[in-house]
C-alpha cells in the first residue's frame, strides 16, 4: 500500500511492468495466481480487450466500432470466437452429442480448474494458456479417461388427463406461434410467459406486453400451473416464468439468470427413451432425465440440453423457472431417483 492524498492505495506487485487494466479500473492488482490476464504489455492489437470500450489503458484498435456494418461485426466476432476457442456462435449450432459442445457452456476458469484438479496439470502451466488450448488439452485427457457415464433419472408422472389437455392446448398455441423468440436455442418455436409477479412496473411497456401475452395464453398458463400444483405446490407458488417450446433440440447451455432449479415437462409423440433432458451431474456423469409426460427437476446452472429424438415426431416442452425467488446455491444437477431402462428405481 502507498499513501496518496492521505489515503492508502494498493500498488502493483510488479512495478516495472505497465499497470494492467484491472488495476487502473478497480485500484487493485492481486490475481489469485499469476500471470494476470489483464496485462497488455504484449498487445496484439486484434483480440478484444477484456474491458472493451471501458478500458482505461486504451486499446482503441481492440474495440468494435459502434457504427460497424453487419459484415464487419460478423468478421469481428468470428475472429473473436476463433481466438477464444469457442465452438459456434451459440448453443443452437453446436452438436450436443459431442463432448466439446457439452463442455462449451462452462467458463474458461472451470475448464482450467478441471485440468488441474481432475487431471493433474499445474496452474503455473495452465494459467498462461488461452481457452482454445485449454479445451484441446481437456478433451485429450477426457479421451484418455474414457466416455462419460450416463445415468437415467425418473421424473414425476403428470396425470394423463392433464397431459392430454396440455398437449391439445400446446398444439393450438403452435398454430398461432411459429417464432423462436430465443434464437440462441435450437427450437422451431419458443415463447416465454411471465407471471404477474414479474410485472414490477405495472405501467411499463414491457409489463403491458407481458400481460397481453399472458392473457392470450391464459388457458395454457392455468393448465401448466395446475399440473405443477399437483406435483410441487410450493414451486407452483414461486416460479416466475414459463418457457413454451416446440421442436427444442440439443443446445447445450447454462441458464445464468436462474435463482434455483427448474422443472421440465415434455409432451408429444416422440419415442420413449428419446428427447430426454440431459444435465451434467459431475465432470464424469451425464444424467438423462425422463420428462415425457413427467415433471423432471434439474438445476439449469449446470450445462444441460435435449438428447436427439426422431425428427419426424413432435415434442413440446414446458420449462418452469424463476429469476426472482430467493437465490438457492447450486448443489445438485438433478433431483429424482436413478432408474434402469425399464423405469424401475435403482436408488
Amino acid at each position: 500500500m502507498q499513501q496518496v492524498d492521505g489515503k492508502l492505495q494498493p500498488v502493483s506487485t510488479q512495478p516495472n511492468i505497465e499497470l494492467c487494466c484491472f488495476f487502473i479500473k478497480h485500484g487493485i492488482c492481486d490475481p489469485p495466481r499469476p500471470p494476470c490476464k489483464y496485462r497488455h504489455e504484449a498487445d496484439d492489437n486484434e483480440s478484444p480487450c477484456s474491458f472493451g470500450a471501458t478500458c482505461r489503458v486504451g486499446h482503441s484498435t481492440r474495440v468494435l466500432a459502434e457504427n460497424a456494418s453487419v459484415s464487419e461485426k460478423e468478421a469481428y466476432w468470428r475472429k473473436y470466437n476463433s481466438n477464444s476457442g469457442t465452438v459456434g456462435r451459440s448453443p443452437a449450432v453446436r452438436d450436443a452429442t459431442l463432448l466439446r459442445s457439452q463442455l462449451e457452456p462452462w467458463p474458461t476458469a472451470t475448464l482450467r480448474n478441471r485440468l488441474v484438479t481432475l487431471f493433474g496439470e499445474s496452474y503455473d502451466t495452465m494459467d498462461p494458456l488461452g481457452r482454445a488450448e485449454l479445451m484441446q488439452r481437456l478433451l485429450a485427457h477426457y479421451e484418455s479417461h474414457g466416455p462419460r457415464k450416463t445415468i437415467r433419472i425418473g421424473g414425476t408422472p403428470v396425470r394423463q388427463e392433464l397431459c392430454d389437455k396440455l398437449l391439445k392446448e400446446l398444439k393450438l398455441w403452435h398454430q398461432r406461434h411459429k417464432v423462436n423468440n430465443r434464437p440462441s436455442i435450437n427450437a422451431k418455436s419458443y415463447m416465454i410467459l411471465r407471471s404477474p409477479k414479474e410485472f414490477t412496473q405495472k405501467n411499463s411497456k414491457k409489463a403491458r406486453m407481458a400481460a397481453r401475452k399472458l392473457s392470450k395464453n391464459k388457458c395454457l398458463w392455468e393448465l401448466a400451473t395446475h399440473a405443477m400444483k399437483e406435483i410441487d405446490p410450493q414451486f407452483a407458488d414461486n416460479f416466475s416464468a414459463l418457457a413454451v417450446t416446440y421442436g427444442f433440440n440439443g443446445s447445450p447451455h447454462i441458464d445464468k439468470q436462474n435463482t434455483g432449479p427448474f422443472y421440465g415437462l415434455a409432451l408429444g409423440d416422440f419415442p420413449d427413451g428419446q428427447g430426454s433432458l440431459c444435465v451434467e451431474s459431475d465432470p464424469f456423469v451425464i444424467a438423462h432425465v425422463n420428462t415425457k409426460n413427467r415433471l423432471g427437476k434439474v438445476d439449469g446452472r449446470f450445462p444441460h440440453w435435449v438428447s436427439p429424438y426422431d425428427p419426424s415426431t413432435t415434442r413440446f416442452s414446458l420449462i418452469y423457472y424463476s429469476t426472482l425467488q430467493h437465490y438457492e446455491k447450486a448443489t445438485s444437477a438433478y433431483f429424482g431417483p436413478i432408474i434402469d431402462e425399464k423405469g424401475e428405481i435403482l436408488s
